[in-house]
């Protein structure tokens, strides 16, 4: 037989095959594009406590990672979505992505720049010259304000281990994280909060991935002799703090002493009077009084017995009539 003939046999067969194969089986038809929306319970990152809350979880797989766009609730005017985009590089499953990988490498000035752009049009966004870190490590973020008021915050943050930690069968894998946030109430120092606070989620099952590095190792003086190891709570205050202090005893005080405190307060100050000097002979005193001075002229106030003190029921306003007249010149 010719080299042809077989050649065209060995496709009809193909073709026969193929369509039986299609005739046998059915079902529903497979979506290529493997772009989903998740629960928001599977979020490769969480925010931190108090908000703000997730909205929705859309996510998308490529050759070489697997990518989220968690939306966030948001209250600004300005247009666009609070979204935090986390990116896992790792050993991902085969997918119908059409062969389409994402770029994993450190942001240049050029990639942030278009970043802002893209995500961002319109707002002069200012980057940050201040370095920042949080659990994962150091991040950087650009800040500006929208024409409608709102405080806008673009933070990225590559979390990978360093060089002289990645090796053949550890270490390796990456997790990119960009953060858009807007909000017409909080401020720069506020929506920066969100990426101090926020938590991964998510790990691929696979021994060597592992984006963190290896863990910190013990601290130096700890189980030597002569170390003090305190805890990170508060330190306990000393002994005699914990104890209240001794109550004063109250000391009572003369009631002359108080009547005329209360009396000075409540009653206005009057005015003193200065009267002249009294003309004519002495009045000796009534009867009953007898160990009083009669030395005391007619006009001036009458002496109380008990200094300071007031006799209950007695009219200390006691008047004294003058002599009768003797006739004398």
């Amino acid at each position: 037989m010719p080299y042809a003939f077989l050649m065209y046999m060995k496709a009809a067969g193909l073709i026969l095959i193929s369509l039986l194969a299609g005739c046998a089986a059915g079902g529903a038809p497979q979506i290529l594009v493997s772009t989903r929306t998740v629960d928001t319970s599977q979020a490769f990152a969480l925010p931190p406590p108090g908000g703000p809350s997730i909205v929705s979880v859309i996510e998308r797989p490529y050759n070489n990672a697997v990518q989220q766009e968690i939306l966030l609730a948001t209250s600004a005017r300005t247009p666009g979505q609070n979204v935090l985009r986390v990116q896992f590089f790792g050993p991902v499953k085969a997918n119908l992505s059409g062969g389409d990988k994402l770029r994993d490498s450190q942001l240049g000035v050029t990639d942030i720049s278009r970043e802002l752009r893209g995500t961002l049009p319109g707002i002069a966004m200012h980057r940050s010259p201040n370095y920042v870190q949080n659990r994962y490590g150091p991040f950087g973020f650009a800040s500006g304000r929208s024409r409608s008021g709102d405080t806008c915050v673009y933070a990225w943050q590559r979390i990978r281990p360093g060089e002289s930690q990645t090796r053949w069968l550890t270490g390796r894998g990456s997790i990119q994280v960009r953060l858009r946030l807007c909000d017409s109430n909080l401020s720069e120092q506020q929506l920066l909060a969100f990426m101090y606070g926020y938590s991964v989620n998510a790990a691929f099952n696979d021994y060597s991935w592992n984006p963190y590095g290896d863990a910190p190792g013990p601290a130096e003086n700890l189980g030597k002799s002569g170390e003090d190891i305190y805890t990170s709570g508060p330190k306990a205050p000393p002994a005699e703090a914990l104890m209240p202090p001794p109550a004063q005893p109250l000391r009572a005080q003369p009631r002359q002493q108080i009547q005329r405190r209360v009396d000075t307060q409540a009653a206005p100050a009057v005015p003193v009077s200065v009267r002249p000097a009294p003309i004519g002979p002495l009045v000796p005193p009534p009867p009953g009084m007898q160990g009083t001075s009669t030395s005391q002229p007619i006009g001036t106030a009458p002496v109380v017995p008990g200094a300071g003190t007031r006799p209950a029921n007695t009219n200390s306003n006691i008047y004294v009539p003058p002599p009768p007249a003797t006739g004398q010149q």
